[in-house]
């Protein structure tokens, strides 16, 4: 791979350049995949490696970075107004702060994706995380009408960090019945509201690792299109979603890792989802068959009406018979990855 250095108030040789312009002249006349690291280590503290205004090239360009250097895990990189990024699809241990403004004509700098399409944040598990925070008023993706996933891993997405933090959304998203997927792999911490969405387009918070969290906040995407899924072992996706009720009659949920709360003062039998036919996640019709995968039911509005019943071909315990969930009470089902959920916790 060609590897690009670009330093600011570094001498420019060989592979490394103080100018801008100069340095995606140069990566432009390369065919095949580059990398770009930044190299912010010669600034004063209080500055940062910035992208001017313009349209520059990104197609098979990766960003990386300087580091980590003590004090400073990652260089920092601002976008600001006016800069076009094209083809920019990989970005590794980098700090990237969108600065772009609506009043000084900015547009996201990053918004030709394609249907379907991918976007990759964070590259290894070796300190190849990044940090994505947003500080204009003009997201930094934007998406219209296209299927895009993101893969983002071990990274810090629109979470403060080092007194970095995002004020608006990183992503725009638009197109009614359209999904924007966020897979989430290893340590990562996804912020508050760092998507916008309009009409019926949805957004899916895949936490795809167990270390993986996300803010509970994301009031941005309209009308609370979005889910959660699938669930690591020690994650729970929790129905109904506070602050709605507890629920008084049976979810529909067809994964497990997740926690249903319910309304016990009425009878209702909640229904465990079928391991024999295979969990499934999403819309996917493809079942996938797991052991050790979990659900909890509790009663928490104190009634004492509320069974749990395994699904047909299922059994509790053995017994294909309900279980009594008590008042104020809850109880953890675990999957033996064949047919039956096995009892490991009451309370």
């Amino acid at each position: 791979m060609n590897v690009f250095v670009f330093r600011p108030q570094g001498i420019p040789q060989d592979n490394v350049f103080n100018d801008w312009p100069a340095l995606v002249a140069a990566m432009s006349s390369v065919e095949g995949r580059k990398m770009l690291e930044f190299d912010d280590s010669l600034l004063p503290p209080a500055l940062h490696c910035k992208i001017p205004p313009g349209t520059w090239p990104m197609t098979d360009v990766t960003w990386a970075g300087f580091g980590p250097r003590p004090g400073v895990p990652r260089p920092r990189v601002d976008i600001l107004s006016g800069a076009r990024l094209p083809g920019l699809r990989m970005i590794g241990n980098v700090t990237v702060v969108g600065q772009v403004f609506a009043s000084q004509n900015g547009a996201p700098p990053i918004s030709d994706f394609g249907d379907p399409d991918q976007m990759h944040i964070g590259l290894r598990d070796d300190g190849g995380g990044a940090h994505i925070a947003n500080q204009g008023d003009v997201p930094i993706f934007d998406i219209d009408g296209k299927q895009v996933l993101f893969f983002i891993q071990n990274s810090l997405f629109g979470v403060a960090s080092l007194g970095v933090g995002s004020t608006s959304p990183l992503i725009r998203f638009r197109g009614d019945g359209k999904n924007l997927g966020l897979n989430l792999l290893g340590l990562n911490q996804t912020g508050p509201n760092v998507v916008t969405t309009e009409g019926t387009a949805r957004v899916i918070f895949g936490a795809l690792s167990s270390a993986a969290q996300v803010a509970f906040d994301q009031t941005s995407v309209f009308n609370g299109n979005y889910d959660f899924g699938p669930q690591g072992r020690i994650q729970r996706h929790v129905i109904p979603r506070p602050p709605a009720p507890a629920a008084k009659t049976p979810q529909v949920f067809n994964k497990a890792n997740v926690l249903v709360r319910c309304d016990g003062t009425d009878e209702f039998t909640q229904v465990l989802p079928s391991i024999s036919s295979g969990f499934t996640v999403g819309t996917s019709t493809v079942p996938v068959y797991s052991g050790g995968q979990e659900v909890v039911i509790a009663e928490v509005a104190g009634g004492n009406k509320l069974k749990v019943a395994p699904a047909p071909g299922d059994t509790i315990d053995g017994s294909a018979h309900d279980v009594k969930i008590r008042r104020r009470g809850s109880k953890t089902f675990i999957s033996d990855g064949l047919d039956n959920w096995i009892t490991i916790s009451e309370t």
